[in-house]
């Protein structure tokens, strides 16, 4: 068991390379659950879509931080939202960041009844803001390209030399 966990560790901690273009939906404000919920659908559609979605970040103090970040964390774009509360509905902001400079690529504004509020998200999150989405740059990496193999020949010069083997042979 422990080492079903340890592996399970290594291939969480592992580079995600082979996963597409990452985003990160960063905590939405607003009411408590129903923020948790939004930015669950948002997050499940942004990956059904095929990008790698990070959710562990925290929500930045300044959008001056979004080109660092997203060089340390290879990150495309990100996706935040202001969500309130007006009678039964939920009134909400969506903005996608770009990662390379930290610019808004895009912006979709709703209402919606909190019983009908996933199947909106469903039909309209990526019509409104996948092609932001899709057309946010990246910045350009931090890693280095693997280094082409060396090869190091460690003979002698003497080893291939017709009469350095005939002089050694007297």
């Amino acid at each position: 068991m422990l080492r079903l966990l340890l592996a399970a560790m290594a291939f969480l901690a592992a580079p995600l390379a082979w996963a597409g273009p990452r985003v990160a939906v960063q905590p939405f404000s607003g009411p408590g659950e129903d923020s948790k919920l939004v930015r669950h659908h948002v997050a499940r559609i942004v990956a059904n879509h095929g990008f790698a979605v990070l959710t562990s970040l925290p929500a930045v103090s300044g959008t001056g931080q979004y080109p660092q970040i997203a060089r340390d964390r290879e990150l495309k774009a990100f996706v935040v939202a202001d969500i309130e509360q007006k009678g039964k509905k939920l009134a909400m902001t969506f903005l996608v960041w770009q990662g390379l400079d930290g610019s808004v690529v895009g912006r979709w504004e709703l209402a919606a009844h909190k019983e009908k509020l996933a199947g909106v998200l469903k039909k309209e999150f990526w019509r409104r803001l996948g092609p932001a989405i899709a057309k946010a740059v990246a910045p350009p990496s931090n890693r280095l390209a693997p280094a082409p193999p060396m090869r190091i020949d460690a003979s002698s010069p003497y080893d291939s030399d017709v009469e350095a083997v005939a002089w050694r042979r007297r």
